[in-house]
């Protein structure tokens, strides 16, 4: 008992370093993608905190399987350096028994990874898409990139060729504004320049030298082009005012597991009518192109394919089947298209079902690469963990996103997309573990060589690039 408390302890330190060290690494590439919008809305320091609060469920979701990682390569080479692990196999204790309580903590990591990914993990991800919502109506002009249609603002769309990043001037533009009832008022401009006016409640456009197009809604024939040198347009209900709306839609990651299974069950069943329709649709198809052929009204019989035939009518009759094939292939693609679509909305639904257990069980599958693999190195700095454990995560999230991509194209199962990591990693960690209990191979075996390579090329890229 004394031995799995002190394995325990030992874990504790490295385990709460990377977690926060792959945690802040996390944030700091967060902040850097979304700083320059929140920043530039003039966001309170709690909206900010808030932001920052709901996207840390997905960070942890993924942290927390690499610090178990790193926290056992670093816990099991400190103490296999120290010839702790040597002491321990002198008493007669094999190094299993030290891994026995290490990975019953990691099943029961594993447990709770599973109840925070389909519980705390979605709702996160679906606050989170509400408030960056209403951020994004909170001042949408900073929305504004050139190249790119802008559809933020309320019943209008603008279009900007280039924006001078010195002075903010806007040049090319082509503004979309929708009118109640006929064509949209179309405007060109040269340039522009943004001023806000009534307390930052509406966006002042002051365009330069461009052209009004309108269509006289009560009469579309009259059609009116006035140019101009000079003129304004406020974009209207542009609030300064951050404001929340419910949002009842939700995608596949802000659902749990009970809501994609009713969502897998519906397309089941709508795959399943499809399936009877365009089985009786083929078999309709078939009984009425052979009616039209055999019929006298489309094709000629026999007699009239004499050489005194009437070759236009016989020409008439064949392209009238030939149309008749064309429409039902357009029938039967369209039907087959419909039940490919629903094939691929179960199996991506049932990708992210599997993903939230996969990589929840991840925290078992890296304690049984982890802990050998730190038992042979013999070195217990951050530096070999690290190494080590990029090696094998990037290995483990490229089987998995590989694996997700087949799933969502419909070339393997969810099943095997989502596992197929686990299950690899994992039949590679029991054959290190086995080993290693067998003693069949030190840090100088060609085994660990290997693997030695492999987290050398990781040093080396690392050091190149960092």
């Amino acid at each position: 008992m004394i031995l799995v408390r002190y394995v325990l302890k030992e874990l504790i330190a490295p385990f709460m370093a990377a977690l926060f060290g792959i945690t802040f690494l996390f944030v700091v590439d967060f902040l850097v993608k979304i700083l320059d919008n929140v920043l530039s809305k003039g966001l309170p320091a709690s909206t900010v905190l808030e932001i920052f609060a709901l996207n840390l469920a997905w960070m942890l979701s993924l942290s927390i399987p690499m610090a178990v990682l790193v926290a056992c390569l670093m816990a099991f080479g400190r103490m296999s350096g120290d010839h702790e692990i040597t002491a321990v196999k002198a008493a007669g204790v094999s190094p299993l028994s030290l891994m026995r309580p290490v990975l019953l903590v990691a099943t029961l990591l594993s447990v709770s990874m599973v109840l925070f990914n389909n519980w705390v993990l979605p709702e996160a991800n679906h606050r989170s898409v509400e408030l960056m919502n209403a951020v994004s109506r909170k001042k949408p002009h900073v929305f504004i990139d050139a190249g790119r249609l802008i559809t933020q603002f309320p019943d209008v769309q603008l279009w900007v060729n280039r924006i001078d990043p010195v002075s903010g001037t806007l040049y090319g533009i082509q503004i979309y504004e929708m009118e109640r009832k006929g064509a949209p008022r179309i405007v060109y401009a040269d340039s522009a320049s943004m001023d806000y006016v009534d307390n930052g409640a509406t966006l002042m456009l002051r365009l330069r030298s461009g052209e009004t197009h309108i269509v006289d809604p009560d009469d579309p024939g009259n059609y009116f082009r006035i140019r101009f040198f000079s003129q304004d347009l406020a974009m209207k209900n542009v609030d300064d005012r951050l404001e929340r709306r419910s949002r009842s839609y939700r995608s596949d990651r802000e659902m749990p597991v009970e809501m994609m299974m009713d969502v897998v069950e519906q397309a089941k069943a709508r795959y399943d009518t499809l399936w009877e329709a365009s089985k009786d649709k083929a078999l309709t198809t078939l009984l009425d192109m052979n009616k039209h052929v055999l019929s006298d009204s489309i094709v000629p019989d026999s007699a009239q394919f004499k050489m005194d035939a009437d070759s236009v009518q016989l020409r008439r009759s064949l392209q009238k089947v030939r149309v008749q094939e064309l429409a039902a292939l357009r029938a039967t693609e369209r039907l087959y298209g419909r039940l490919e679509n629903e094939e691929k909305r179960q199996a991506q639904y049932l990708v992210e079902i599997h993903k939230k257990f996969s990589t929840s069980f991840a925290c078992f599958v890296f304690v049984l690469i982890g802990a050998p693999l730190g038992i042979m190195a013999r070195k217990g700095g951050i530096g070999t963990g690290i190494i080590y454990s990029l090696a094998f995560f990037v290995i483990y999230w490229i089987c998995l996103i590989g694996g997700e991509n087949l799933a969502d194209r419909l070339i393997i199962s969810p099943e095997l997309a989502m596992w197929a990591s686990n299950v690899i990693i994992g039949i590679f960690g029991i054959f290190i573990t086995i080993a290693m209990v067998r003693d069949r191979f030190s840090g100088d075996s060609k085994v660990f060589r290997a693997i030695r390579c492999v987290g050398g090329f990781f040093k080396k890229l690392t050091g190149r690039f960092g």
